[in-house]
């Protein structure tokens, strides 16, 4: 049975990356014995040849393309610096391969047991590569963090609260506290969830992977005032840009294209505590318009503002 042309297609990929370097070290080999020691026929080598021919730097003047030589049969190569060297993994590609793989593993359903053979597999060639105990340490927290995951959004869905287990690297302290787990996001490829934490009584934002461990908790016996601006759905938040136009459009992650000319515009958020805080961040260059209870909180804080400057209504 051939292989489906996709892998044809890879295999040959694979082959092109590899003759380079084997051909800079071993100048005027036979197109035969080429052919031999690349487990193909003369005829899909003259191919791949033909196709490096036409490879190099930007630029693809005579000056940085490869020069092939092999119309005698023998093959010769020349100004193929950037390709000579032998294909190989970083110690950091392959630390990035084994944790791609062992999160693919664990999505891997019990059907596909063809699926996670072969990825037992490829983990165990990449062990090799950097030691298993390398291997090890890297994948030890990733079950652990699957199931504080796990837990997070269950938490989320169904407003409860969690006990968690929390290891602060600027205080380097662990502590364990209540949340009530809000949104979970992921920021510069950091994933935090935002929850109402009942040990600073406020809202606070924790990095998932810092979190030692997460269980169910006593809910709440009264829900704080301060949670009752946050929604399991999104709120719609009306706002009119008055000054700053751009940096009023890149604090609430617009472009210039999802407004009207009249600097009206419309976010979507899941609490309107991030909108109240974000108003009162530009100074006056957004004004919200609705809903009421936005434009009521956004209000209430300039006051107190003002008020801790030292201004007062008259």
């Amino acid at each position: 049975m051939s292989k489906p042309k996709s892998v044809q297609g890879l295999d040959r990929i694979a082959r092109l990356l590899d003759l380079v370097p084997f051909i800079s070290s071993h100048q005027g080999i036979s197109l035969s014995e080429l052919a031999h020691a690349f487990s193909t026929t003369q005829s899909h080598i003259t191919e791949d040849l033909n196709t490096l021919w036409m490879c190099g730097l930007p630029g693809y003047t005579p000056l940085e393309l490869m020069e092939l030589s092999f119309e005698s049969g023998f093959v010769t190569i020349r100004n193929a610096q950037t390709l000579e060297k032998p294909r190989s993994l970083s110690r950091d590609e392959i630390l990035a391969l084994i944790l791609g793989l062992e999160n693919l593993k664990d999505q891997v359903t019990d059907h596909a047991s063809t699926i996670s053979s072969e990825i037992d597999t490829l983990l165990s060639k990449l062990s090799t590569l950097v030691g298993s105990s390398m291997h090890e340490r890297v994948t030890t927290n990733l079950p652990a963090l699957a199931a504080i995951r796990s837990q997070l959004s269950y938490a989320i869905a169904n407003r409860r609260t969690l006990e968690i287990t929390y290891h602060s690297l600027v205080r380097d302290k662990v502590t364990t506290r209540n949340i009530l787990a809000l949104d979970i996001y992921i920021d510069n490829d950091i994933e935090y969830v935002l929850a109402f934490c009942e040990l600073s009584g406020a809202h606070r934002t924790f990095r998932v992977d810092r979190i030692v461990s997460a269980k169910p908790a006593q809910p709440h016996s009264v829900v704080p005032d301060t949670l009752q601006s946050f929604t399991s759905d999104k709120v719609k938040i009306g706002m009119k840009i008055l000054s700053r136009e751009r940096d009023a459009l890149e604090s609430l992650g617009l472009e210039a294209k999802d407004r009207s000319e009249s600097l009206d515009v419309e976010v979507e958020a899941f609490n309107t505590e991030w909108a109240t805080r974000t108003v009162m961040s530009m100074g006056g260059a957004i004004r919200v318009t609705s809903p009421a209870q936005c434009v009521e909180e956004v209000a209430k804080r300039a006051s107190k503002a003002l008020i801790g400057y030292g201004f007062t209504s008259k």
